[in-house]
């Protein structure tokens, strides 16, 4: 039996799977009914939660997938923000938009908004895999060893969604990096992939459980490893006591040992220990200010925001000045800042200068 004596979350999961309600908030809204504790609960897989008692208003967090937003998607949340939050949103370290303040019979209007450019909130939290993290310069940094598009965009599509990881013990969040050193996340993530180099010069990925390299696997075997592993831990994570049942625990349970040779057993390859590593990482490059980007003729530029709570005005002058200097997406960083993913060089200072007007601050 469950410990946790406020809600039976096993029990919740068990009587409904927390994917398979977004046609609840919808009747919710529609009838504007008081939402009981566990649908509450079971809500969070799509990111929706009550900022009071009363359920008057509710906040929405929004994953975005390797953290970007493009042109269509920027002045969308721009109009969700300035007609349903009362003209703001937050950035989140994560990686995520918030929008608070909202009212329950406006949420099928937001949430059809995002989908029409293909924004969604599912797995957002609840007992999933979580969004893969990435790099938030990753693709256009001439120090990268390699780019981790392609394994990021695979491994979303396996995971999120995907009623075979919506029932883990707790969440379980990876991150994937083009670098050795990998990601600059505000946290440990349960599982990483970092790129390097062998002794041959080839592209291997170490695998890392939480502080610890496990081994080393070649790119095409990262997607079945990371489904081995959150497999795994579905399968035997503790469930009986809330206060044991994170990845962290399992692995302290184990031991990383243990770990290791039941993930091996359950792939038909070796995450191989007796590699020999070239390691001679290359220095990062700035990510603030204008970069030039190791797409030919593109610069990035980084940003930051004094603030992490921008006015639904604010984000659409972002539009506007995108448009203009013919610039197409931004990433949130893993520190809430921005970065402007593809302006052209020509271009970069003046739009560099006008951002700075509105209040990011590239040359800080």
């Amino acid at each position: 039996m469950s410990l946790n004596l406020k809600l039976d979350i096993e029990q919740i999961k068990k009587e409904k799977s927390g994917i398979d309600v977004l046609a609840d908030i919808y009747i919710y809204a529609i009838f504007g009914e008081k939402m009981t504790p566990s649908d509450l609960e079971r809500f969070k897989w799509y990111g929706l939660y009550t900022q009071d008692e009363k359920q008057e208003f509710f906040e929405l967090k929004i994953p975005l997938e390797m953290g970007e937003l493009n042109l269509k998607q920027i002045e969308t949340l721009s109009q969700i923000s300035k007609d349903y939050a009362n003209n703001s949103l937050n950035l989140l370290a994560s990686q995520k938009i918030e929008l608070k303040n909202l009212k329950l019979h406006n949420l099928p209007n937001i949430f059809n908004m995002l989908q029409a450019v293909e924004l969604n909130t599912a797995f957002e939290a609840g007992h999933t895999v979580r969004r893969i993290l990435t790099c938030p310069v990753n693709g256009i940094d001439e120090t990268q060893l390699f780019d981790v598009t392609d394994l990021a965009t695979r491994l979303n599509k396996t995971f999120i969604g995907n009623k075979k990881f919506d029932n883990l013990p707790n969440k379980l969040q990876m991150a994937i990096s083009g670098y050795e050193e990998g990601c600059d996340v505000q946290f440990t993530p349960d599982v990483s992939f970092n790129a390097t180099k062998d002794s041959k010069e080839k592209i291997i990925f170490a695998v890392k459980i939480i502080d610890r390299t496990i081994g080393y696997v070649t790119p095409p075997q990262v997607l079945n490893t990371a489904k081995a592993i959150a497999t795994i831990y579905k399968d035997y994570g503790n469930r009986e006591n809330p206060e044991k049942n994170s990845f962290h625990a399992l692995i302290n349970d184990w031991g990383y040992d243990k770990f290791y040779d039941i993930v091996n057993a359950s792939i038909n390859y070796k995450i191989e220990k007796n590699i020999f590593i070239k390691n001679n990482p290359i220095p990062r490059k700035p990510r603030m200010g204008i970069n030039t980007s190791k797409i030919e003729n593109e610069s990035y530029i980084g940003c930051r925001f004094n603030a992490t709570t921008l006015e639904s005005s604010t984000f659409h002058s972002l539009h506007q000045l995108l448009t203009k200097h013919e610039a197409s997406k931004i990433k949130i960083t893993h520190k809430a800042n921005i970065i402007i993913l593809d302006a052209p060089s020509k271009n970069a200072n003046n739009l560099a200068k006008e951002l700075e007007q509105i209040g990011f601050n590239p040359f800080s």
